[in-house]
């Protein structure tokens, strides 16, 4: 082979061999491209696509990017997500009142519901020494007559008629036979005044329609000798019940405070009226799961409205859905009207129209029309200040599910 076909053959050989890198080259850089597609990339894998990049993984679809991952859209990012604007969960309040009929509480810093029967409960006592009655504003169904007899063994039965269903909250107008919104009122400790009851006897009718009369004897101090904080209180069955039907629920062990911010009582309890703490029997074969006051926010069950306005006219109560306030926690609500949660901004998340009354939200959060009434939810979001003193946001969007009614999906977000 002669020198100039030599150099002839050589520069084919490296030109050759310039093509197969310029080609290699080339399918990395193809890989990389559909890399950037299907898998980090702009595509569906994850850079801009449905991968970590922009698209529908964690990049700016729906990923962790500017969709709806953890970038712009409803994950983390600026949608609805933990950037720019906090993070949105979804979850449900189940009371369905023609059906289970739960009461359900809901903690915002956790995210946990606890569902209860409704009628977990019939009357209670707060670390203040409130009484409330599950009626009225506090819930439903519950009648309650505070008569001016002192011996508890009487045959009350002539007294029947008299027992009835109020709000339990002070200056609220009422009918019936009362003088006074709240019949607890002034009662042990009512007021922050602790100490022995008034004496006298009251008629309670529970959800069940059983009745009976109650006195409330001592709450705070009952005992100096060692001091002793506890509650004691009588409770006969039936309102011709005598000696043999009395029972006496008393605690002078663990305190008046003990984590629920309420003592609840169960008149209907399987083998008699009992006191209530968590795990406690409520029905045969049933037992609760009573949160703690440390552990919930709002609770959403049924209650029952007033409609007399002049204190001595009666009329027939109304049935509300209803999402109640932690005011033993003193938790605050308010509402911002025609803005999706999305919508609220820094501005909203402030102490201005807080109230903390236990219904401000109440149940103002849906809307009837037209008989038979259909129920609608209007856009607007509540602010709630929690009992850590972080702000939440919370927004109902279905009344009814399934057939079942108050069955409430909703969004919220919590301040971390």
């Amino acid at each position: 082979m002669t020198f100039f076909k030599r150099v002839m053959f050589l520069n084919i050989f490296l030109l050759l061999a310039l093509s197969v890198s310029v080609l290699w080259v080339s399918c990395d850089n193809l890989t990389n491209s559909s890399t950037n597609e299907d898998s980090t990339g702009d595509g569906t894998g994850t850079g801009n696509g449905t991968g970590t990049g922009n698209g529908t993984g964690t990049g700016d679809g729906t990923g962790t990017g500017d969709g709806t991952g953890t970038g712009d859209g409803t994950g983390t990012g600026n949608g609805t997500g933990t950037g720019d604007i906090d993070s949105i969960s979804q979850d449900t309040l189940n009371v369905d009142y023609s059906g289970v009929n739960n009461a359900v509480f809901f903690d915002f810093s956790t995210g946990t519901v606890t569902e209860l029967p409704h009628d977990f409960f019939d009357i209670a006592i707060d670390g203040s020494g409130t009484i409330i009655a599950n009626s009225g504003s506090y819930g439903s169904g519950v009648q309650v007559y505070k008569t001016e007899e002192t011996d508890i063994t009487k045959d009350l039965s002539a007294e029947t008629d008299k027992v009835k269903e109020y709000t339990f909250k002070t200056g609220t107008a009422l009918y019936g036979y009362q003088s006074e919104a709240n019949p607890f009122e002034g009662e042990i400790g009512s007021g922050g005044q602790m100490g022995n009851g008034s004496g006298k006897v009251y008629l309670i009718k529970t959800q069940g329609g059983a009745y009976y009369k109650v006195i409330f004897d001592i709450f705070g101090m009952v005992s100096m000798s060692p001091p002793t904080a506890g509650y004691k209180i009588t409770v006969v069955k039936d309102l011709n019940g005598g000696e043999s039907a009395k029972t006496v629920l008393e605690d002078t062990t663990s305190g008046i405070r003990n984590g629920f911010g309420y003592i609840y009582f169960d008149l209907d309890a399987a083998g008699g009226p009992k006191a209530l703490n968590n795990g406690s029997a409520l029905k045969e074969g049933v037992t609760l799961n009573i949160p703690l006051a440390a552990d919930w926010d709002i609770l959403a069950t049924r209650t029952n409205e007033l409609q007399s306005t002049d204190g001595t006219t009666q009329m027939p109560m109304a049935s509300r859905s209803s999402v109640l306030l932690n005011i033993y926690k003193e938790v605050k609500a308010k509402i911002v009207t025609g803005k999706s949660i999305a919508e609220i901004t820094a501005t909203d998340l402030s102490d201005d129209g807080l109230s903390g009354e236990i219904d401000a939200i109440g149940y103002g959060w849906y809307s009837t029309a037209g008989m038979p009434p259909v129920y609608s939810v209007p856009n607007n979001t509540y602010v709630i200040k929690t009992q850590e003193g972080k702000f939440a946001k919370f927004q109902p969007t279905t009344f009814a599910k399934d057939g079942k009614s108050f069955v409430m999906d909703f969004s919220y977000s919590y301040e971390e």
